[in-house]
């Protein structure tokens, strides 16, 4: 089991398990199009879509081709190649050209999984070093490093055997993924997640048929024209949800894990040989599932209230908003005769796309705005000084310093791990290097 997680999903559950309940939560689909959905209603389709995404459509790729490959390998004698799926459909002509073209093809799509699962960690063991010391920067040869790096490290694996280097190193990285799921479900509201996850398993359930079958047909298509004409609450004219949103999510995991099913599935085949089918499905399908779903109810779950409480804080995206914090020399001059701050007054800010010093937007003052409040004596200057320091980190937190409020929605998708485990006090900097470890054996 251990193995199977390792070889299936572990880079993608670090990648994608605060990315995509984030996204899936404030990003543009056809459940955040409806502004008459609660908010926790929303909250709660943003879980239930990531489980879709990993739940059981995902986990079916491998065992079907795992429990094939290993009945006709262990029981006819046939070769553990692509090759053997296809018998019953040509018969001997698998032993021919058309056998060898399978096994090319079977070849070039895990070589295509790979390199996209490669180049997901890569990038987010780049952000994420940056994101512990700003010194390492995040450029191409920097990730040309980590990728020799990892490279190394997976050969040593596979050439030292399945028995010896695939088992200790799938153990090694298992028992790093369980401290930092367990650290996580402790130092987060434990009865929040435990609540969630339940509550999101019941969900699953009652739509997986519906999401199963869903093609997003009338997104496709013409916008809702004439709607107001039928007495709807809304028009939207590019549809109920934007056209490009399944190809983006939904398309590309199934892709992505049709990609890998020839070499997962005839690995968990071959370290399957005594097992009855039952046996089989019970370790690569349901219980990769559970484990999925609570690796993605705990950080999902996590991040979606710390979006929250970051909405609370005053935090924002200063590029959502027309906001660019910056400053120069004149800011301290202008601001010093006009002290108390106010946001009329408040010239630190410039707009989008202007050279010019304006009125701070709201974005801009809800930020210097709490900075003020909480300082122990502000000044225009310490804010000036606040604003040069931290230029690059405000908005997504309060400052590079302080980063227990994190505003995940203003930040890319390798950056929301560190971020959302960052959280957690005094332990966050521990679990960034744990996860930094983890990420690179998976």
């Amino acid at each position: 089991y251990q193995r199977r997680v390792r070889g299936g999903v572990g880079i993608g559950l670090f990648f994608f398990g605060v990315a995509e309940p984030i996204w899936h939560y404030v990003g543009p689909n056809r459940y955040t199009k409806d502004k008459y959905m609660p908010d926790n209603e929303l909250a709660q389709w943003a879980i239930n879509l990531t489980f879709f995404h990993w739940g059981i459509h995902a986990w079916i790729v491998y065992a079907m081709v795992g429990i094939l490959l290993g009945f006709l390998a262990f029981r006819k004698g046939m070769p553990m190649t692509m090759k053997s799926c296809f018998y019953p459909l040509i018969g001997d002509r698998i032993y021919g050209w058309m056998g060898d073209l399978i096994d090319i093809f079977s070849i070039l799509t895990t070589l295509f999984g790979v390199c996209t699962s490669l180049g997901l960690g890569t990038m987010q063991l780049n952000k994420g070093i940056n994101y512990l010391d700003e010194s390492i920067e995040v450029n191409t040869t920097n990730q040309v490093i980590i990728i020799w790096a990892i490279t190394v490290i997976a050969t040593i694996s596979v050439v030292s055997g399945i028995g010896v280097g695939i088992r200790r190193l799938s153990e090694i990285c298992f028992c790093l993924g369980m401290v930092i799921m367990l650290m996580a479900l402790f130092l987060e509201d434990t009865w929040y997640l435990l609540n969630l996850y339940c509550q999101s398993l019941g969900f699953y359930i009652q739509w997986i048929i519906q999401l199963g079958f869903h093609c997003d047909a009338f997104e496709l298509t013409t916008g809702s024209y004439g709607a107001e004409d039928r007495g709807r609450a809304y028009q939207d004219l590019e549809g109920d949800g934007p056209n490009y949103w399944m190809d983006g999510w939904t398309i590309f995991y199934w892709g992505w894990w049709i990609s890998w099913s020839p070499f997962v599935g005839s690995f968990i085949a071959k370290i399957s040989k005594g097992r009855t089918i039952r046996q089989f499905l019970n370790g690569a399908l349901t219980a990769p599932m559970i484990y999925s779903f609570l690796w993605l109810t705990i950080f999902g779950g996590s991040a979606i209230k710390t979006e929250r409480i970051a909405a609370r804080e005053g935090l924002c995206c200063p590029g959502w908003h027309g906001d660019v914090l910056t400053w120069n020399e004149a800011t301290i001059a202008q601001e010093t005769a006009g002290w108390p701050m106010t946001q009329e007054g408040m010239t630190v800010c410039k707009g989008s796309g202007t050279k010019e010093l304006v009125e701070c937007g709201d974005c801009g003052w809800d930020l210097m705005d709490s900075y003020i409040k909480t300082a122990a004596s502000p000044t225009p200057e310490s804010v000036v000084t606040y604003i040069s320091q931290n230029q690059a980190w405000l908005g997504k937190y309060f400052g590079k310093e302080n980063k227990t409020y994190a505003r995940l929605s203003c930040m890319s998708s390798e950056e929301m791990w560190f971020a959302q485990v960052s959280t957690f006090g005094d332990m966050g900097y521990l679990l960034c290097i744990i996860s930094l470890v983890a990420i690179i054996l998976y």
